[in-house]
């Protein structure tokens, strides 16, 4: 069992510098909406709010019987007002830390957004964004920290390091320019209790190549595709299925969930609750709190791929939250909600 979890271990590390490398995910994507889509930058679909700060945190495989894989996520954003036009400006940082090997990504996208239709000029009814991002991504590891396949001893019976590994890397770290572009459709009129919503973006336009070998190998481009309904079903209730599918590759992902706000009496809290089934992966639960516009929620992975074999179903926890200034105002107070 031990070593067929190391070379589970192994290929979670390795797939990371593979030639069709795909891009890491966060179960509370609809969270870390700057890094979902482009288009939602600095724009809150008639919210108030003068800038947002936005934080998650995941932590996963720890099961395997390793130090856990782990992504942080910073964003910033805020609306912007010029030439009589509506803007949303914003940048966000991510880092993904895997043990085997010490490899680790880094990626800072600063973004954009426009607000081609909005409450201001379609008759309160209509919410359409496009948005643009640009930046760069780091990747670094230690070749010396893996263990390879030509590395195994029938003598021992495991893996001696001190044999030669076989292969050839050109470098040890890797940067190079990224680009992605998104869309957002939401209908907010205020007197309808239904606010359907979906959202398309593309990421990696530039295909950048990320080889730390002789031969090239770029980063594929990754389709998102996110859709939702907002049902205000009473003042104290709002239901939210949600539907989000990627393509990168050939690979896809699809997840189908739902989340529920239940406002408690008179009070600025709702409780947030909710599940969705990362298909043939997890089965994620949601839980948290919204306090006006703050939000913090926090989710668990029961892993129902192959693995589960593995963990015992046990997969990936995360933390996040939104923080929502409005000038003037104290951060937690009622005058904001």
């Amino acid at each position: 069992m031990k070593r067929i979890t190391r070379y589970i271990v192994f290929f979670l590390a390795m797939s990371s510098v593979s030639a069709i490398a795909q891009d890491y995910h966060m179960s509370q994507y609809d969270m870390a909406s700057l890094y979902l889509n482009p288009a939602l930058t600095g724009m809150y679909s008639g919210e108030r709010g003068d800038y947002k700060i936005y934080n998650d945190y995941r932590s996963q495989w720890g099961a395997l019987g390793t130090s856990p894989y782990t992504n942080e996520y910073l964003a910033f954003d805020m609306p912007l007002k010029a030439w009589d036009k509506n803007f949303g400006v914003g940048a966000y940082f991510i880092n993904n830390a895997a043990p085997m090997g010490s490899f680790n990504t880094t990626s800072f996208m600063a973004s954009i957004a426009y607000d081609i239709m909005s409450k201001d000029n379609s008759n309160g009814k209509h919410y359409l964004t496009t948005g643009i991002q640009l930046g760069f991504f780091y990747k670094e590891f230690n070749p010396n920290n893996f263990t390879y396949d030509n590395q195994y001893s029938d003598a021992i019976g495991g893996f001696d390091q001190n044999m030669p590994n076989g292969e050839s890397f050109a470098k040890m770290s890797v940067a190079n320019f990224d680009a992605n572009f998104g869309i957002f459709y939401k209908y907010i009129e205020e007197s309808s209790k239904v606010h359907p919503f979906f959202g398309f973006s593309m990421q990696h336009l530039t295909v950048p190549n990320e080889s730390f070998t002789f031969t090239k190998s770029d980063v594929p481009m990754r389709f998102n595709f996110q859709g939702g309904c907002d049902f205000n079903v009473n003042e104290k209730l709002k239901i939210t299925p949600m539907l989000f599918y990627m393509n990168e590759a050939g690979v896809t992902e699809f997840d189908a969930g739902l989340l529920g706000y239940y406002k408690i009496g008179t009070t600025p809290f709702q409780i947030i609750l909710g599940a969705n089934d990362r298909v043939n992966d997890a089965v994620v639960i949601n839980t948290g709190i919204k306090y006006g516009e703050h939000v913090f929620r926090f989710s668990y992975d029961i892993n129902t791929s192959y693995l589960a074999a593995f963990t015992g179903g046990r997969g990936a926890w995360e933390f996040s939250l939104i923080l929502t200034i409005i000038k003037g105002h104290p951060m937690f107070s009622r005058s904001q909600i």
